[in-house]
């Protein structure tokens, strides 16, 4: 796969590619153009399109040319700036910990990725899981009545089991590590020592994971349950009775510490710069010019994949190509971009078309506009955003989530009656991309997207692979959408949506059933299997492309959401029974987990 420009139909589509380049592009969607897109920035020499990288300053310039072809007005300034990420981080060999006087061993303790560097002493406080929570049937502060002001924290992972599936989890958020961590940074922590109870990590085995995420802002390790007890086995600590004690009575466990650590963080930060790409068409209406309408993608990718990356083939180094993820999403950018500039006269909205960099290191791009940038939040009237819109399944499904987040969607967001694409709405305004950060800002959203398949986030992503004429005519769909919103003063109402930030950080998810769970479904009839791995559990079982499973030991299934929170019930070693319909027949599997 990764020569396949080296074939003959590889080097048509590349002379296609050069025209594209050189020519004004016709300012109707079309597949020609769509694919011409793809194939350069799904080409090897982009190499992947990671942040930093040469193949990502090669994607910000013919990103940027696409615009300047259309006529639209460049965007700079706040929120557009370069600004820098991490590439990789490794561990030094100067690191150490000492607690109580007791030098920890290397293999006792680990430094967490997005740490801070340096040495750091100071006395030894315990703060439970961290917590923060202040709900009307829940209150739970870790911090009442400690001064952790220039200490050293003891942290719990993890956040006790929630078994009431009828009401939304109050730990799903504060159990987060980075939420946990922000709390103790902002309580003026000098830094945090993370400790894992038997019931979130049995084996207790620490790995130095190579997460290319942003500093957590002070240092962060995590020490073995056997290190820290040996080290203060005069206070008679234990890891898992303090866990029992804190999941069992749900309130702050007060313990008497108070010795002296000194932590020395060593870790070596490759680091470039890299930028989000932007362009502009003024409203023509003035009287309407000062609100907007965002159209989004984001271009970057896993680059050459291997170990600390997203990769779903973390072994394997080698070019990624992301031709679904996410060069499609930026082609039906530029593609819009041409179909909304050719009826700019229209336009009773500005609209900012935005190609995103960092959104698979954590939506950096997106968050880094959303912060910075000159237009007011309040003058956003919708983002709409596009990410992997070129796979379309054998039901021709095109994914819109977000309909929920304004009243007025659900009315607007119509099956098209050319029969190009079946419509399934989702209502939910957080999600795995670049529109979350909009909404975590109380701004409409609509996402587009045709979902995952068997070749996401591995090298088999190519450009051959996409369904370019079906994604012309989806494309003229979601045009249709745009223009309403930007040629009409339609005026969204927003509405809450489910919650605004991740709440999937905070589990370690102990067992994995083996398949890729179709989240473009619709309903609450079961989760839909969109295909299984090979050699894990539900391929040993029998389980199917195309299953949909509704029941998981007894207990309903009805969407993606039960299905994460069954999988948290469960453990290494147990044997559950999963129920699905298949061809519509009821079946019953066992699955070894």
């Amino acid at each position: 796969m990764r020569n396949f420009l080296k074939t003959g139909v590889g080097a048509a589509f590349l002379g296609l590619v050069l025209w594209a380049c050189q020519s004004r592009p016709d300012p109707n969607i079309t597949a020609d153009e769509l694919k011409a897109h793809d194939y350069y920035l799904a080409s090897e020499e982009l190499k992947g399109r990671f942040p930093g990288t040469e193949g990502d300053s090669l994607a910000e310039k013919y990103i940027t040319d696409q615009f300047h072809k259309y006529h639209l007005k460049s965007w700079s300034g706040p929120g557009t700036e370069s600004f820098e990420v991490t590439l990789g981080v490794t561990i030094g060999d100067s690191g150490s910990l000492t607690v109580n006087g007791v030098k920890a061993d290397s293999g006792d303790f680990v430094p967490l990725a997005y740490s801070e560097t340096g040495k750091v002493n100071g006395e030894l406080l315990f703060a439970g899981y961290g917590f923060q929570i202040n709900r009307k049937d829940l209150h739970w502060d870790d911090y009442n009545g400690l001064d952790v002001k220039g200490k050293i924290v003891l942290i719990l992972m993890g956040a006790p089991d929630w078994n009431d599936t009828s009401k939304p989890d109050p730990f799903e958020v504060p159990g987060a590590t980075r939420t946990k961590l922000l709390l103790a940074r902002d309580a003026g922590a000098a830094g945090v020592i993370l400790i894992a109870g038997e019931k979130y990590d049995p084996s207790d085995q620490l790995k130095f994971e190579n997460r290319r995420e942003q500093s957590a802002g002070l240092p962060v390790i995590r020490v073995k349950r056997s290190f820290i007890e040996s080290a203060l086995s005069s206070k008679s600590f234990s890891v898992n009775t303090l866990q029992d004690q804190l999941n069992r009575d749900q309130r702050p466990v007060k313990v008497d510490i108070a010795v002296e650590v000194t932590m020395n963080i060593d870790l070596h930060l490759e680091q470039a710069m890299t930028r989000d790409v932007a362009a502009w068409i003024p409203a023509a209406d003035t009287g309407a010019r000062q609100e907007w309408i965002i159209i989004g993608a984001h271009f970057d990718h896993l680059g050459q994949g291997g170990p600390g990356s997203p990769s779903r083939v973390p072994d394997t180094i080698a070019t990624h190509f992301g031709a679904d993820d996410n060069a499609s999403g930026v082609s039906g950018v530029l593609e819009l971009a041409g179909l909304i500039a050719s009826h700019k006269d229209e336009l009773k909205r500005s609209v900012l078309f935005i190609c995103f960099t960092g959104e698979e290191m954590g939506l950096l791009g997106s968050k880094y506009f959303v912060d910075h940038t000159s237009i007011p939040l309040d003058r956003i009237t919708a983002m709409i955003n596009l990410d992997m819109i070129g796979r379309p399944n054998e039901e021709n499904r095109l994914a819109v989530g977000g309909v929920g987040t304004a009243v007025e969607f659900d009315t607007l967001i119509k099956e098209p009656p050319s029969g190009c694409c079946h419509i399934v709405k989702s209502p939910e305004g957080y999600g795995p991309s670049d529109h979350a950060s909009f909404y975590q800002k109380g701004i409409p959203v609509l996402f587009y997207s045709t979902g995952a398949h068997q070749d996401y986030h591995t090298p088999r992503d190519t450009p051959d692979k996409l369904n370019y004429p079906w994604m012309e005519k989806a494309l003229n769909e979601i045009g249709k959408t745009i223009r309403i919103l930007a040629d009409q003063r339609i005026k969204l109402t927003f509405k809450e949506a489910g919650p605004r930030t991740s709440t999937s950080g905070r589990r370690n998810l102990k067992v994995t059933f083996g398949i890729m769970p179709d989240v473009t479904g619709e309903g609450n009839n079961g989760l839909r299997v969109e295909f299984v791995t090979p050699g894990k559990p539900a391929d040993r079982s029998g389980m199917k492309k195309g299953d949909r499973i509704i029941q998981i030991n007894g207990k309903p299934v009805m969407n993606i959401y039960d299905y994460m929170t069954r999988l948290q019930q469960l453990h290494l070693g147990q044997t559950v029974t999963v129920e699905v319909v298949r061809n519509g027949k009821n079946e019953v599997l066992l699955v070894q987990l």
